[in-house]
């Protein structure tokens, strides 16, 4: 055989492999659209009041994209076991897996809730030195901490229906969820038709009322709608040990990965928050456009994750997985390779939407630069270390990664060119965001190992 062929049978072949993976990805593609269009909006809407609300705002949802990425974690533990038992059709086993991973992360969501509601002022001290920005943030957090109950509850559920390849259920929901929650924003933000006008504290009220709103849809459709489970209200009661232990086994590696990614990221705008406001509006700016086309491979990922946790639940030998595993790298790099160039032909544009000093647009259109560099290193990561390790039962390496390379490494380096050595914000900026090459280069290698493939239905 050629040195092509070779080449080309190390992946998939079969156009139906890639095809089903875009039918999966694409509800998620427009949920997750429809998630970081409120954030993108909250900031436009604010900026129109003044700055400082815009970067209060910024900052203040940093404390929730931990809690999100921890939830996430708990609930890609739950939908990596859901998705290999649903290759075996085991309906009885998803059933109890769909009650577990709700109480574990219901327990998790009240007490980081109850934390931030207590000490909203120390929150805000991690991500700025400001004390105005940490006053509006905190006057945002007492808000918005109410929402982080409903909105766990529901990452968990819709993971769970993403393991069952129900994926049309993320995207009708937010698509009644989202839309409120910037209407209710607009009319509280501004004190439109007639509501309150409470600029800051209105983006928490709009994005709490969507967020019970949205658990209320998405139990309708799990509870009364969705034939194939049939999932009843006292399901949530089942218990199982063995699977409880698999969930723990399974989960907290990813919970723990999680955990340091999402802080060692704050800890990043952590950093860059210390220096100035201006390079605060600059990162975060650019920061929503790197947001916004994550979307398209959060999406992907997903689709990925299921994928290929149904052929290993299903029994597929070897090969079968290397070429799969190999497939969903090659995804992310072409799909990271297609953002980074979107984001150098739409960033300049997109800078225009907000209303920026000189100063903060200059260093958002140099941070964009960056982050589309960086974009086909974090798509690999994103179908490489996250979906496929995890689906195969390997959360460890992601997470002894994140230690080494970013808690070790690129964290110290970035705050030592930042209140040493004095270096400019585009290279500790730089700095922070190498940590993705290096887990991009980890998660393959350990890929090509194929010691990560683990059946994990069998007793």
């Amino acid at each position: 055989m050629s040195r092509r062929g070779d080449v080309r049978a190390m992946f998939v072949a079969k156009p139906s492999f890639y095809k089903n993976i875009l039918i999966l990805a694409l509800p998620i593609i427009l949920q997750q659209l429809l998630r970081i269009s409120v954030d993108t909006l909250d900031s436009i809407m604010l900026g129109q009041i003044d700055q400082i609300q815009m970067s209060a705002v910024s900052q203040a949802q940093q404390v929730f994209f931990v809690f999100y990425t921890v939830c996430n974690g708990f609930a890609v533990g739950c939908c990596v076991l859901i998705s290999q038992y649903w290759g075996k059709r085991e309906l009885d086993s998803i059933r109890t897996l769909f009650a577990i991973g709700v109480r574990y992360i219901a327990v998790f969501a009240v007490a980081v809730a109850a934390a931030v509601m207590i000490w909203p002022e120390k929150v805000m001290r991690v991500y700025s030195s400001d004390p105005e920005l940490i006053g509006l943030g905190a006057s945002y957090l007492r808000i918005a901490a109410v929402m982080y109950l409903p909105c766990a509850v529901s990452s968990m559920l819709f993971a769970c229906c993403r393991g069952i390849e129900q994926m049309k259920v993320s995207f009708t929901t937010n698509a009644i969820s989202y839309p409120l929650n910037i209407v209710l924003d607009y009319c509280f933000i501004f004190g439109a038709f007639g509501f309150p006008e409470l600029g800051i504290r209105g983006a928490a009220f709009g994005a709490v009322i969507a967020r019970l709103v949205e658990l209320a849809v998405l139990c309708r459709f799990v509870f009364f709608k969705e034939k194939t489970i049939h999932l009843r209200f006292s399901d949530m009661l089942r218990r199982d040990s063995r699977l409880s232990r698999d969930f723990l086994k399974v989960g907290m590696p990813i919970v723990a990965h999680e955990m340091i990614w999402s802080t060692g990221t704050t800890a990043g705008s952590s950093i860059t928050g210390q220096m100035s406001t201006v390079i605060v509006t600059g990162y975060n700016v650019a920061n929503v456009l790197y947001q916004l086309l994550s979307c398209v491979m959060n999406g992907v990922l997903h689709a990925c994750s299921v994928t290929i946790g149904k052929t290993i639940g299903a029994g597929a030998g070897k090969e079968k997985i290397r070429q799969e595993a190999y497939s969903l790298v090659l995804i992310g790099l072409v799909g990271g390779t297609i953002l980074g160039i979107v984001t150098l032909l739409v960033g300049g544009h997109f800078v225009e939407i907000y209303n920026l000093t000189p100063d903060a647009a200059e260093y958002a259109r140099w941070f964009m630069v960056i982050f589309a560099v960086i974009w086909p290193f974090s798509a690999m990561e994103m179908t490489g270390m996250i979906a496929t390790l995890r689906a195969g039962g390997d959360g460890k390496t992601g997470f002894i990664t994140d230690i080494f390379t970013m808690w070790l490494i690129t964290i110290p380096l970035a705050a030592l060119g930042a209140f040493v050595l004095d270096l400019s914000p585009y290279a500790v900026i730089s700095i922070i965001k190498f940590n993705i090459v290096l887990e991009a280069l980890v998660g393959i290698w350990r890929i090509r190992s194929m010691k990560w493939v683990r059946n994990l239905t069998e007793v």
